[in-house]
C-alpha cells in the first residue's frame, strides 16, 4: 500500500442523505408489513436483537429504530491496477457514518466514525486483524462483500450494536449531486488557506462542482491528526446539504428520482430504493439531531496514522444512540 493515500471523501454522504434521509422511514414502514419470508434470518436478527453487552452487563436496545451505515469510498491506487480474481481491492472506506433512525421520536442521529480508528477487521484468510477501520473495505471485490466486511467491522467496534443496512458511494458523485441542488453554501468555522484566500473563518462560500469535492476532501497531510478537522468540515457540509435538499425537494418532487438515476452506477447497497421518489414527503417528519462522535487520540502507525478511540467515550455514544 502506498503510504500517502488520497484524502478521504465525505461528499459521498451528500448522495446518501438524499437516498436515505429522504426515504428510509417509508422503506422501514414498508419493511414492517412485507412478507416475513422475504426477510433473511440474518436481517431479522439485526432488527430484533434485544440488547447489547458491555462489561458483562446487558443493555436493552431502543424499540422501533433502524440503522444505516453510509460508506464513502476512495481509491488509494490507480483503478487500472484492479482486476477480477483479486481477493482484495484498493477502495478505502474513508467516510463512515451510521444513521440511527428513531421512528417513534422521528429523529435521525448521525454517528460519525473516524476512518483511522483501530479495531478488529475480518480478513480473507480467516479471523480478524487489528487495523484501521478504513481498510475493512479493501477485503473483497470492492462491492457488496466489501460493504458487508465494513459493516461487520463497524458493528464490532460499536460493541455489536446492530447495523441493519449499508449504502456505499464513490467520489464521482460529489460535484454532480452538489450542483443538482444549485450548490451548497457553508459558513466556515476555521481558516483553510490552502483552498484559497476567501476560505477564512466566518466567510460564507457557495461550493459548486469541484469546489465541493476539494472542500470535503482537504486535509493537511503534514499534521498527524488533521483528519479530525476534516471530519468537522464534513459535519458542516452535511448540515448545509440537508437544508438545501429540503428546500430543493419542496419545489421539485422528482429530485430524489433524478439524483438516484444519476448516481445509481456508483452505488452499492442492500436497500431497495424503488420508491425513493415517493418518500420526499417523509423528510420533514424527522429532526436531525447533532452528530455524535467518540473522543480519542492519534499516534503514528507503521504505515498509516492510528486513531486510538477512548472506550468510555465510545460506549457513551453507543449507549445514548442505540440503548433504551
Amino acid at each position: 500500500m502506498k503510504k500517502k493515500r488520497k484524502a478521504s471523501l465525505i461528499g459521498l454522504l451528500i448522495v446518501a442523505a438524499v437516498a436515505v434521509l429522504l426515504g428510509y422511514y417509508a422503506l422501514q414502514r414498508r419493511a414492517n408489513i412485507q412478507d416475513a419470508s422475504l426477510v433473511s434470518p440474518e436481517d431479522a436478527a439485526l432488527r430484533y436483537r434485544p440488547s447489547i453487552t458491555y462489561q458483562g452487563e446487558n443493555y436493552p436496545l431502543k424499540r422501533n429504530t433502524s440503522s444505516l451505515l453510509l460508506i464513502g469510498t476512495d481509491n488509494f491506487i490507480d483503478d487500472e491496477k484492479q482486476h477480477e480474481g483479486l481477493t482484495y481491492n484498493f477502495n478505502l472506506a474513508d467516510f463512515l457514518v451510521v444513521l440511527v433512525f428513531d421512528h417513534s421520536a422521528k429523529t435521525i442521529t448521525p454517528f460519525q466514525i473516524c476512518r483511522d480508528t483501530m479495531c478488529e477487521v475480518p480478513v480473507t484468510s480467516g479471523g480478524t486483524q487489528r487495523m484501521q477501520v478504513t481498510l475493512a473495505h479493501t477485503y473483497g471485490s470492492g462491492r457488496e462483500d466489501s460493504c458487508e466486511n465494513t459493516r461487520k467491522s463497524v458493528e464490532g467496534l460499536l460493541f455489536e450494536a446492530p447495523i441493519n443496512h449499508y449504502l456505499a458511494f464513490t467520489m464521482d458523485t460529489v460535484p454532480y449531486v452538489n450542483d443538482l441542488l444549485g450548490g451548497i453554501t457553508v459558513t466556515l468555522e476555521d481558516d483553510i488557506p490552502a483552498l484559497g484566500p476567501n476560505y477564512v473563518k466566518g466567510a460564507s462560500i457557495k461550493l459548486k462542482g469541484t469546489e465541493a469535492l476539494r472542500f470535503v476532501r482537504y486535509r493537511d497531510v503534514s499534521l498527524l491528526d488533521d483528519n479530525l478537522r476534516r471530519m468537522a468540515h464534513h459535519r458542516l457540509y452535511l448540515t448545509s446539504f440537508v437544508e438545501a435538499a429540503r428546500e430543493a425537494s419542496a419545489d421539485d418532487p422528482d429530485l430524489a428520482t433524478r439524483i438516484y438515476k444519476a448516481i445509481e452506477q456508483f452505488i452499492n447497497t442492500d436497500l431497495s430504493v424503488e420508491n425513493v421518489s415517493s418518500l420526499l414527503n417523509n423528510l420533514n417528519e424527522y429532526t436531525i439531531l447533532p452528530t455524535v462522535t467518540a473522543d480519542g487520540t492519534y499516534q503514528p502507525g507503521e504505515d498509516f496514522p492510528e486513531f486510538i478511540v477512548d472506550e468510555a467515550s465510545l460506549w457513551a455514544c453507543v449507549h445514548s444512540v442505540f440503548c433504551a
